[in-house]
């Protein structure tokens, strides 16, 4: 017997095709994913086709997220953490350098990145810059 949430939701038999369809089938993913199909159900296989149809309207018609640039998430996680400019040059070796850092002159250090992740909890990987 099909649960509730299988006989609520029907299926798309097309890709998605405008922002409302896609507001639609994010909202039935949100509800087949609260409440956890059995793999192999019909309300699984559901939420499998949902996830594929999303991404693939995604795809075509959202922008592409382009990651922060180290700059960008030291700024952002010193602010959260409360450290301002002068506490951040220390971690830096001085005034010049987080100037040169932020300008783009310089790339941090092993020793600057160590500091960084340490003090505000960065993973090294997003202070390299790319």
């Amino acid at each position: 017997m099909a649960s509730t949430t299988e006989r609520r939701l029907t299926p798309f038999v097309h890709p998605i095709r405008n922002g409302r369809e896609f507001d639609i089938a994010v909202a039935r993913l949100d509800v087949l994913m609260d409440a956890d199909p059995e793999e192999g159900s019909a309300a699984h296989d559901h939420m499998e086709l949902l996830t594929i149809l999303i991404a693939a309207y995604e795809e075509k018609n959202l922008p592409s997220f382009m990651a922060a640039s180290p700059q960008e998430v030291v700024r952002f996680m010193a602010e959260q953490k409360g450290l301002d400019s002068a506490e951040l040059a220390g971690l830096l070796g001085g005034r010049s350098r987080l100037s040169e850092f932020y300008n783009g002159v310089r790339a941090l250090s092993r020793n600057q990145i160590i500091r960084l992740k340490a003090a505000l909890g960065i993973p090294a990987d997003l202070l390299l810059a790319p």
